[in-house]
């Protein structure tokens, strides 16, 4: 980047003196609120039948370990926890035959857009609420553990959430917006481009047994038993601050994409067409576009939510794969793991 002739001098100049003085002059050089992302196309959800057996595995290793149960379908059938993320898993491949009769995996284009680089914290809202813009409810609502100024705010509904990114003159990312900024053009399972061991995260892991055995006999059912705990194997209990994992920089320059806080997106789960299976209105990408593509449904229905957190295993921090509790996420729900960021058209 060209650093202009008087920005150059200046910087020039302070390094004379603190050469001369021999003293360390610490020069700031902060980063812009948002990141921006250029126009592209690339592969969004589940990228191949290798991707689909890798997540089979790892939901097996968090959840089924030693504690494997089946649940009833509405069909009158059972599943397996991870057997119906399996399901959901794969109708996200949106795998289709291309005219060779090969298979492809589902492409979109997304224009161009900028998305903030860090999640939206308490403080941030708490400026939102004293403009008159924001609600009261998010800091009131929940655990108060969670209300330190500098972490990313949680327990705030996803209408919460538009309000604060309109205030802020945009809007929640789509989920296709949000994979594409965590994802770019290389099609990467985690946003530092790596592997799962390369970049610390904030994440958490599966439930400890004992404590889902208990969950269990009290009869609290999927959400409670398989949620999971919070880890501090990565060196945080709860939630960081935004950016306290600098090697987890996604490719256009967002922070904790993975982990820390799972992020609503603007996108409903349900399907828009009366022609869709009640599966693919549920779980599926059937019958939606592949340039700039949104679900917008019922105002109500469970919304899109990205990341993983600091409560759940890390491999739910992935770059393409969406929450088992996904159909849980109501719009008007709170949670103690679920925040937000902000993104706007270009």
């Amino acid at each position: 980047m060209r650093i202009s002739a008087n920005v150059g001098l200046v910087l020039g100049l302070i390094a004379s003196v603190a050469t001369a003085s021999g003293r360390v002059v610490r020069v700031e050089d902060p980063r812009s609120r948002t990141v921006f992302v250029p126009a592209g196309q690339f592969v969004m959800g589940i990228s191949g039948d290798d991707d689909l057996a890798t997540l089979d595995q790892e939901c097996a290793l968090a959840f089924e370990q030693r504690d494997v149960r089946e649940f009833p379908l509405p069909n009158g059938g059972l599943a397996t926890f991870c057997g119906l993320y399996h399901a959901q898993n794969e109708a996200m491949a949106d795998k289709t035959s291309s005219e060779a009769g090969t298979a492809t995996w589902r492409r979109v284009y997304v224009s161009a857009f900028a998305i903030d680089r860090d999640e939206v914290s308490v403080a941030d809202y708490r400026r939102c609420m004293a403009a008159g813009r924001c609600a009261l409810d998010p800091l009131v609502s929940g655990d108060e553990r969670y209300i330190v100024g500098s972490w990313p705010l949680v327990n705030v509904t996803w209408f919460e959430a538009q309000s604060y990114c309109r205030w802020q003159g945009g809007r929640l990312p789509t989920e296709a917006e949000w994979e594409r900024a965590a994802r770019g053009d290389d099609n990467r399972t985690w946003p530092w481009g790596g592997k799962l061991r390369d970049a610390d995260f904030n994440h958490g892991k599966s439930r400890d047994l004992v404590v889902r055995e208990l969950d269990k006999n009290a009869g609290f059912g999927i959400p409670s038993a398989f949620m999971g705990d919070p880890d501090d194997s990565d060196g945080t209990v709860l939630i960081a601050a935004p950016g306290s994992y600098p090697w987890g920089e996604g490719p256009y320059g967002t922070r904790d994409q993975a982990g820390n806080v799972a992020e609503w997106t603007a996108d409903t789960l349900g399907g828009l067409s009366q022609s869709l299976t009640p599966n693919e209105k549920t779980i599926g990408y059937t019958g939606l576009g592949t340039i700039n593509p949104f679900r917008d449904g019922n105002a109500n229905e469970p919304k899109v939510v990205r990341g993983g957190s600091w409560r759940q295993p890390a491999f739910l921090g992935r770059t393409n794969v969406r929450d088992p509790f996904n159909i849980l996420y109501a719009p008007d729900g709170r949670f103690s793991h679920i925040g937000f960021r902000c993104a706007k058209q270009l």
